[in-house]
């Protein structure tokens, strides 16, 4: 009995030798660039913030977000004091 305890733990400590030589396994990187942000604008009419790439423009060429959006909200006073 007292043989495979013994063997037991040199086997152990040799597992945690070889574990510590090979070094902590590290899982690989699978996205390494930051994350890309878009450009924000406000939309003319009724003031909320949203992608470049989403909104679309107006007849004067200013940034609005969709008609059903719009038409749900009242323009914003921009000033409010």
């Amino acid at each position: 009995m007292a043989r495979l305890l013994g063997l037991l733990l040199l086997l152990g400590l040799g597992w945690l030798v070889v574990r510590q030589l090979l070094g902590p396994r590290r899982a690989p990187d699978r996205d390494s660039t930051p994350p890309r942000f878009e450009k924000t604008v406000r939309c003319s009419r009724c003031g909320v913030h949203l992608p470049l790439a989403l909104a679309s423009e107006d007849a004067d060429g200013a940034p609005i977000c969709n008609d059903a959006h719009c038409s749900a909200h009242q323009p914003r006073d921009r000033d409010p004091r």
